[in-house]
């Protein structure tokens, strides 16, 4: 029977680490993306208390094992009841995972002590995640493999899209503007996402595959071109981002030159040339670069919340075209997806009859009705030069506008910098913003030099209420991905 009871506190304790596993998960399996900020979480609090709780009772009751079963399944519940805006997804590897947690567990509870392990569930959950590691790292290169090997027999074009922001955008909206392309959906940017696609999908009558090579790091842009082969490319833009990882702004623009370093000479590469640093690129690589706008004007003549239209001149012809999205950006996008379709060998007028088959990428400044106002969702949008062309579309309506964010994440060392323009930015183009999450002081010091009201808020509910008062007849932004809850 004592047996049985360390089993189940094994099985247990396995559900109260689901955070452990979930923000592993979240984190991509890689702990220095801050798995360790556990540690410093209400979640890891909770666990000193339950241990807390479980010596206490493995001392001084007589069932001690039974009471500590209980406690861990009660403790697990309340934690697995919670909704979390990024849910634990149950997938191969992460079945793997649960796999020998519940073993190394098991047998810590029924060899050593059940009483002893909630508060280092954290440690085991990476003691775990290191013994899966091989493993892991043997079926990922089996699958990356072979996603290059039927990427090769198709005998199709890749054509890679990177940048620090509108790569999903400029990506969907070209795989609807060339004929007998594909593409995955949503943000499927990296060696495992886009392996997954090309293995489950057919290429038969397909001529264009259409990738987005998304990064964390210097090198990564140069592993996704080695593995998939891109013949021509698309850089969007370049900006500070993801700095947590990067750790610098020359290290981003470094990783997004690797395209124009790796593409093959007899292809080419178009460079986003309202984006200076992007446009600076013509130098780099081997391969032909093309500027966006080369031999193209494109003029936005109206934008409603239906979307732009839009007067493209090329070719000594004009046409007027109606696309879904209402961003600023949405001129430069089309640009580049024109500019490679024509070197691709389309003909502009194939290319702009398809505009027909454009769609809005889903929070990507995503326009949808609200309850007395208009709500633009661009809860995708985690840099500074998107928060200006979500300022900038802003500035074309003439009614109240209000802000909902968190600012600008993975800043790394640029955090108060940042955040402090980001706020000065929504500032001069809203007039009421709602602030919430750890760059709420940061981005109050930008607000606040400005005329724009400011309020604070604990939760994205709070905020929702907080905001939507004051955006009745009006607009509604949600910036960048919003938590449920934060600690201000």
């Amino acid at each position: 029977m004592r047996i049985f009871v360390a089993l189940l506190s094994g099985i247990f304790l396995t559900a109260l680490s689901s955070e452990c596993l979930r923000t592993l998960q979240s984190a991509s399996y890689r702990p220095q993306r801050g798995y360790f900020k556990l540690y410093l979480s209400p979640y890891f609090l909770a666990l000193v208390f339950v241990q807390t709780a479980a010596v206490l009772s493995d001392v001084f009751l007589p069932y001690g094992a039974y009471v500590n079963a209980g406690l861990y399944f009660a403790a697990a519940l309340a934690f697995c009841l919670i909704r979390r805006k990024t849910p634990l997804k149950l997938t191969k590897r992460m079945g793997r995972l649960l796999f020998v947690q519940t073993i190394v567990l098991c047998a810590l509870c029924v060899f050593v002590n059940s009483a002893y392990w909630a508060w280092l569930l954290p440690a085991i959950t990476l003691v775990c995640w290191a013994v899966c590691l091989p493993t892991e790292c043997a079926v990922n290169a089996y699958y990356t493999s072979k996603a290059r090997r039927k990427l090769s027999a198709a005998h199709v074009t890749v054509i890679a899209v990177t940048g620090s922001y509108g790569k999903t955008t400029v990506k969907d909206m070209l795989c609807a503007l060339l004929e007998n392309s594909v593409s995955p959906q949503g943000s499927c940017n990296t060696p495992l996402g886009i392996a997954a696609y090309v293995n489950r999908t057919d290429f038969v009558g397909v001529k264009y595959v259409v990738l987005e090579f998304g990064a964390r790091k210097r090198g990564d842009i140069a592993k996704l071109c080695k593995l998939y082969s891109p013949f021509c490319g698309i850089v969007t833009g370049v900006c500070a981002q993801h700095l947590s990882t990067f750790k610098s702004l020359q290290n981003v623009i470094a990783t997004k030159r690797e395209l124009t370093e790796n593409l093959p000479k007899e292809g080419f590469c178009v460079l986003n040339d309202s984006d200076g640093v992007a446009a600076d690129f013509t130098r780099s690589g081997v391969c032909a670069k093309l500027l966006s706008h080369a031999g193209i004007e494109i003029r936005t003549v109206a934008t409603d919340f239906d979307g732009t239209t839009l007067s493209v001149s090329a070719q000594g012809e004009e046409n007027v075209v109606r696309l879904p999205q209402i961003s600023d950006y949405v001129g430069d996008a089309l640009a580049m997806c024109l500019q490679t379709a024509t070197a691709l060998g389309q003909s502009l007028r194939v290319t702009l009859q398809r505009a027909v088959n454009v769609s809005q990428t889903p929070h990507r400044l995503q326009p949808m009705k609200g309850d007395g106002f208009w709500i633009l969702d661009d809860s995708y949008n985690g840099s500074i030069a998107g928060v200006k062309a979500a300022c900038a579309t802003l500035s074309r309506f003439q009614c109240a506008k209000v802000v909902i964010t968190q600012g600008i994440v993975e800043c790394g060392k640029l955090r108060r910098e940042m955040n402090t323009e980001c706020g000065e930015v929504l500032g001069r183009a809203c007039d009421v913003a709602v602030v919430l999450g750890k760059n709420a002081k940061y981005l109050a010091e930008g607000i606040l030099s400005t005329d724009c009201r400011m309020l604070v808020a604990r939760s994205l509910n709070e905020a929702v209420s907080l905001a939507a008062p004051f955006a009745r007849g009006g607009i509604l932004l949600f910036q960048n991905d919003l938590p449920d809850s934060v600690a201000l």
